[in-house]
């Protein structure tokens, strides 16, 4: 399965690829029309930065203007009742309003038996092409001990394991992540190629490669965070010095590879004429092999 990746960045470098639009940081007519012009983007409801994700009339007026590939329907951190409610209550006002692009809902279950519970109950709603599963899930599992961030795919081997997946085929979004290395392992280590976990998941957002103001840290075997994920949230209306380019060009080089985005489609992500430079002079080509 190949994988989206949509990175979210200050909006003056929002030029091109894919377009990752968190509800609350569309401010104004400028950057609302700008990020309408970017590929299939995701309009993100912003619940994990409110708590509570945007819904009503806000959101169905951006996803008007901005015409998502996606919408992620309203959900609420670690509430899966409520965030199934609020879902289907918007997804109920948007009939009829024109919009021709998918949904996305979210899993907030708590535990396993119920965060399974509730992948069905979004399959069978006939509502989502998609499902959500936060980085910071707290249903734990097989690799919860292995991992600091090893909730998020101890849940996946369990979807997969389920056979959930094979019969309703509802693809997963990651959204946000704890460290590059999950996004690495789940692409580049047979055991989930094997076991069904890697073809689930069909796209994965982070605002990570510009947040983070040091270098991720690329290893032979490894891509990694190389530290705590403690930086500030993304000031979205930043301009970067170039020496802060060339930490978020880094970055988003080590996404790329952990993701496994084919070197085709890099020249979305950071400038053209550094694409070879980075594939061949600082050897992420290794990663492909």
């Amino acid at each position: 399965m190949k994988m989206d990746l949509f990175i979210g960045k200050p909006h003056k470098y929002a030029n091109h690829g894919l377009g990752y639009a968190l509800s609350h940081e569309m401010k104004s007519d400028f950057i609302i029309d700008k990020y309408a012009h970017l590929s299939q983007p995701i309009l993100d409801n912003g619940a994990d930065e409110l708590g509570a994700g945007e819904g009503g009339m806000r959101l169905a007026y951006l996803a008007g203007r901005i015409r998502p590939s996606f919408i992620i329907l309203p959900d609420v951190l670690h509430k899966d009742k409520e965030t199934r409610k609020r879902g289907e209550k918007f997804f109920e006002e948007m009939k009829g309003t024109g919009y021709h692009g998918w949904f996305m809902g979210v899993i907030q279950a708590k535990t396993l038996d119920k965060g399974l519970e509730s992948y069905k109950w979004w399959a069978k709603s006939g509502m989502v092409d998609r499902i959500g599963i936060t980085y910071d899930t707290q249903i734990s599992g097989k690799y919860s001990s292995e991992f600091s961030w090893g909730n998020r795919l101890s849940f996946l081997y369990e979807i997969a394991k389920s056979g959930l997946y094979e019969k309703y085929d509802l693809g997963v979004h990651m959204l946000g992540t704890l460290d590059v290395h999950e996004l690495y392992i789940l692409n580049h280590y047979s055991e989930f190629i094997d076991n069904g976990v890697h073809r689930m998941v069909e796209s994965h957002d982070t605002t990570a490669p510009w947040a983070c103001p040091t270098r991720f840290n690329s290893q032979p075997h490894k891509i990694s965070f190389g530290r705590a994920k403690s930086w500030e949230r993304l000031d979205f209306d930043r301009i970067f010095s170039p020496a802060q380019l060339d930490v978020a060009y880094w970055n988003t080089a080590c996404y790329l590879s952990a993701c496994m985005i084919p070197k085709s489609k890099w020249h979305e992500y950071i400038p053209g004429h550094l694409v070879d430079h980075y594939w061949e002079d600082l050897a992420f080509e290794r990663y492909y092999e």
